[in-house]
């Protein structure tokens, strides 16, 4: 057997080495771009996609202000039904809702009991009701004594009820009916194994799927919502509020809008009891596997959370659930605002004793944020979502404090902890500045007040997710020090004064203002005035340092990837230089305020260095005149200077050179100098900021090579080559599971092997072969021993080089992982397949009406294909030009499909694929209904792309040609080093 693999793994290194050096691949028409393409045909001359035959086994009052607000084109269209909604019931209010929901098997009857407020309006009572049919509505006048029959219609999800009686006060009956759906909006059916669950989850606009209501959000609500289920006697039943007398499905009514309510009917098993009435759930087959650390996690974010926002989770509000449930759903990975009722995804919660720290990095975010949504998202909510932003921001602001809390020891230094701040700085202000640089970016906070759906999914579901935290982080730093936090205060004086209310920006604001304006700094003298050309602006200041004979000269422009108007920014300013290099934690307060320009009396020697934002923590760029640049990089090129700047200011070099070097406002053979210098580098920070980056550039690279028979297909692998010898020397590619190390150690060996075995840099594709195959069967099996950190680079290299008995492997893999979020590394490993046939069958099998992957599984499997490879994004844009309304139908509905639409879009990487995105996106066949306008800015995203290639793709290929390092000999020597170490170990 032994010699057998032998011979395998041997003749495989051949066919590696002699792949990469012989091979091309074949030419593509490279056309150009239209610049406006309109056809009832989306494809004329391009094949399309057949299903396999054989599958595997396996204020509204002025719309047209919105262009101007979010950057967005607006047709003639722009008065939509929403917005006609709220002009013509703006004194309708519903003040109580009983809702009764009778389940049968996969349908279900609605009754709902309305009181509504209309004042002296004779206008049509008008509700949104959508995807169901209306059986009838009677209704009386103050209260149901002898209701009668109503007319109504019902249209476009649209239902308008016209008494015959006028009065102030109408009471209504409405009864309708629909299916249960399984896509996560509204009225959910889930499935797990042979089991069900139904979920009712309303955020942000699906109360309208549910029943009928005044589903936006207009002004404080003093609505009252009880909800009665019937024919869920095989579960049992939770809701944000407890049940009425004996009941087991009668929920006592609590107030607020529609949208703040969940319940969950289920037969999942309470897993573990984290801390006193808070309760884990999940399939009865996870019970003894899940680590302890997500129960920690929820112990920990729990009391801090009590404390943090100075209000006791169980007094929010009388008549709510005495517990807090959360509950961890197998298929579905949604966004709740209920209370007591939470639903986080598997793939998030649960893990291994032994598990990827990249999986607890992500569960420790996502369990941290659902929990202080209960927080801020219910006790206090928005005026109208256009201030979702204050929500969302404080929301993950106090959730990242929970983290650090949780992360924190004080006493010892435990390896095992994760580095928060640098977490913070590179998943959270790196990501969104780079988004923000784009013109399509949505403001914080638009100028006036929105309610189409569409226009709500594209807001509270895109940057602000990002920019709120980042933004209120940079604030924090400007209005306190170290013993005051004023965000945090401001948050608990809202928690307090403005309970189950609505609050907008200048209600934060103001709340802000209250205890900071005693004893805070005086940086700035008008918070409401600072704040608003960040909020109501997209983008973010760059600055450019310059030294000249006595100081050092400062001056701003706007940042985008693209030309933008010009905006003066107040900039907190925090530096050091080498003369006193100091990177301390409370240096990250700043002591200046820039406006314009500004001088500093600071003097230079000529091969000093200085650095601007300290830490990363301001939400703005710095560039640097080219003598500045040139010193900074010989620090950086030098093993013990480079020491002396702090990792997350030498991840924001890299990142700030790079986006520089793509908005046009940086040589890019500066920007390749400042990354080069990373052959010396080894911190989480710095590679995730290179990776980032370059892997924009490796996948436009990929596209060129592929394209042109005289190009080199390994240029890409020459940058790696030149930067990775560190990581190589000091980290590897070939940890000891039996030796601890750091958790950001860890995580660095799996963010750096994923790019570089991707990037087909051979010593890491032969480790990956090495670590594949289980040496104790006789049958080719995975490895059970593979280390998780580094399973995704090993599957997904095996998967691209290999053959059927790998993908067959996995497969039986696939069935006997524990969790699903392993289920998940394989899934998107397969994803690496240049097989075309069965990349197509993979697709066909996530629309298949008897598809064996769920919803998440579904969207995972078409996200890791369209960024896998440049072949593959091609298959994945014309799949899903094809079958638009299957992937809608099958992934989760629209918030899904445009969630996917911008991964696709950042994944066209050359003329011919950009083509045929903008030509789907401008079909009237693309099939994209009210996804229209997210795919629109997707189509600006991938314009902007163009505009870089054609402006610095060659040039990049060119620098990188020119400096290759190390010799050729070397790399040969290493190889084949390598392959002897490998084929023998």
């Amino acid at each position: 057997m032994v010699q057998r693999k032998l011979k395998w793994k041997l003749a495989l290194f051949f066919y590696l080495i002699l792949l990469n050096v012989f091979t091309k691949s074949l030419p593509i028409d490279r056309t150009t771009l239209p610049s406006t393409v309109l056809s009832d045909n989306v494809f004329t001359n391009i094949p399309m996609l057949e299903p396999p035959i054989t599958q595997p086994s396996r204020s509204n009052e002025d719309t047209k202000d919105v262009q101007a607000t979010n950057n967005i084109t607006v047709s003639e269209k722009s008065i939509t039904r929403n917005t006609l909604i709220s002009e013509a019931r703006p004194n309708q209010n519903v003040t109580q809702y009983a809702i009764e929901i009778t389940v049968d098997g996969n349908t279900f009857s609605g009754r709902a009991v309305l009181y509504v407020d209309v004042g002296a309006s004779e206008d049509s009572i008008l509700f949104n009701l959508e995807d169901v049919d209306v059986n009838s509505v009677k209704g009386d006048i103050f209260t149901i004594t002898n209701p009668i029959d109503v007319d109504y219609s019902h249209n476009n999800g649209i239902l308008e009820v016209t008494p015959e009686v006028r009065a102030n006060s109408h009471a209504l009956i409405i009864e309708y009916s629909g299916s249960l759906e399984n896509n996560g909006r509204g009225f959910h059916l889930g499935q797990y194994d042979s089991n069900t669950y139904i979920a009712m989850n309303l955020h942000p606009t699906h109360a309208r799927r549910v029943f009928p209501c005044m589903d936006e959000l207009t002004q404080a609500s003093n609505t009252r919502i009880s909800f009665t289920f019937n024919g869920l006697d095989a579960y049992t039943i939770v809701t944000n509020s407890k049940t009425q007398g004996n009941s087991n499905n009668e929920f006592t009514a609590l107030p607020g809008p529609p949208y703040l309510w969940g319940m969950l009917a289920h037969n999942l098993e309470n897993i573990v009891v984290p801390t006193p009435n808070v309760l884990l759930y999940g399939r009865p087959t996870l019970q003894g596997i899940q680590d302890s650390q997500a129960s920690l996690a929820i112990n920990s974010y729990f009391n801090f959370l009590n404390a943090w926002t100075d209000k006791d989770y169980f007094s929010i509000v009388t008549d709510q659930d005495g517990k807090m449930h959360i509950y961890v759903l197998p298929d579905l990975s949604r966004e709740w605002h209920s209370l007591s009722v939470i639903g986080l995804w598997e793939g998030d919660v649960f893990m291994e004793r032994s598990h990827s720290i990249k999986q607890r990095k992500v569960a420790l975010v996502k369990i941290a944020e659902a929990m202080a949504r209960q927080w801020f998202g219910y006790v206090i909510y928005p005026e109208n979502w256009r201030y979702q932003w204050v929500i969302s921001g404080l929301a993950s602001y106090a959730a990242w404090d929970a983290i650090r809390e949780f992360q924190h020891n004080p006493v010892s230094n435990d390896i095992t902890m994760l580095d928060v701040d640098t977490l913070f700085v590179t998943e959270v202000i790196q990501e969104s500045l780079l988004l923000d640089g784009y013109a399509g970016a949505q403001l914080l906070e638009p100028n006036d007040d929105i309610f189409d759906e569409d226009e709500v999914r594209y807001h509270v579901n895109g940057l602000l997710r990002l920019k709120a935290p980042a933004i209120l982080r940079m604030l924090r730093f400007i209005l306190g020090d170290e013993e005051h936090d004023f965000i945090k205060t401001a948050a608990q004086t809202l928690l307090y004064r403005r309970a189950l209310d609505t609050i907008n920006s200048h209600i934060f604001y103001d709340s802000i203002k209250s205890d900071w304006m005693h004893s805070g700094t005086d940086l700035i003298n008008n918070l409401e005035d600072y704040l608003e050309t960040w909020v109501h602006n997209t983008g973010y200041p760059v600055i450019f340092v310059s030294a000249r004979p006595g100081g050092v000269l400062l001056t701003q422009e706007r940042f985008g990837f693209t030309s933008v108007p010009e905006v003066n920014y107040k900039i907190p300013l925090t530096f050091t230089t080498s003369l006193d290099p100091n990177f301390d934690d409370e240096h990250i307060y700043p002591i200046e305020m820039m406006d314009q320009t500004k001088a500093l009396d600071i003097t230079l020697n000529s091969d000093s260095w200085i650095l601007f934002n300290i830490q990363g923590q301001g939400y703005y760029r710095v560039n640097y005149a080219d003598d500045l640049w040139e010193n900074i990089i010989d620090a950086l090129d030098d093993p013990d200077s480079r020491e002396e700047i702090h990792p997350l200011n030498r991840a924001t070099l890299v990142d700030d050179s790079l986006n520089l070097a793509r908005a046009g406002k940086l040589k890019y053979d500066i920007a390749f100098e400042v990354v080069a210098t990373m052959e010396h580098e080894k911190e989480y920070a710095v590679w995730k900021a290179f990776i980032r980056n370059m892997d924009f550039i490796r996948k436009r690279l990929e596209a060129l090579v592929s394209s042109e028979d005289n190009l080199d297909p390994d240029i890409y692998i020459k940058m790696v080559r030149r930067v990775i010898s560190r990581v190589e020397d000091e980290i590897g590619f070939d940890p000891d599971p039996r030796v601890s190390e750091a958790a950001m150690v860890t995580m660095t060996r799996g963010l750096v092997m994923e790019h570089a075995c991707k990037s087909n840099y051979n010593p890491c594709v032969a480790a990956a072969v090495d670590w594949f195959y289980d040496s104790d069967s006789d049958e080719p099996t995975v490895n059970p021993d593979i280390p998780h950190e580094i399973r995704p680079a090993v599957y997904c290299t095996m998967v691209r080089e290999g053959d059927d008995v790998v993908i067959d492997a996995l497969y039986d893999r696939l069935e006997i992982e524990p969790t699903m979020y392993e289920r998940i590394v394989i899934l998107e490993s397969l994803a690496c397949s240049q097989n075309e046939n069965f990349i197509t069958s993979l697709l066909y099998d996530t629309i298949a009406d008897d598809s064996p992957y769920n919803l998440e599984e579904r969207n995972k499997i078409f996200a890791a294909v369209a960024s896998s490879s440049f072949n593959n994004a091609f298959i994945a844009m014309h799949f899903m030009a094809e079958r638009t309304i299957e992937i809608r139908n099958m992934y989760g509905g629209p918030e899904k499909l445009e969630e996917l639409i911008f991964i696709l879009a950042d994944n066209m990487a050359d003329e011919g694929q950009s083509a045929d995105f903008q030509i789907w996106v401008n079909s009237l066949s693309s099939n994209l209904q009210d996804s229209e306008m997210a795919a629109k800015k997707a189509v600006e995203r991938v314009t902007t792309h163009l505009v870089w290639n054609r402006a610095h793709l060659e040039d990049v290929y060119d620098w990188i040609a020119e400096n290759n390092s190390p010799a050729l000999t070397t790399s040969i020597i290493l190889l084949l080093i390598t392959v002897f170490v490998t084929l023998f170990n």
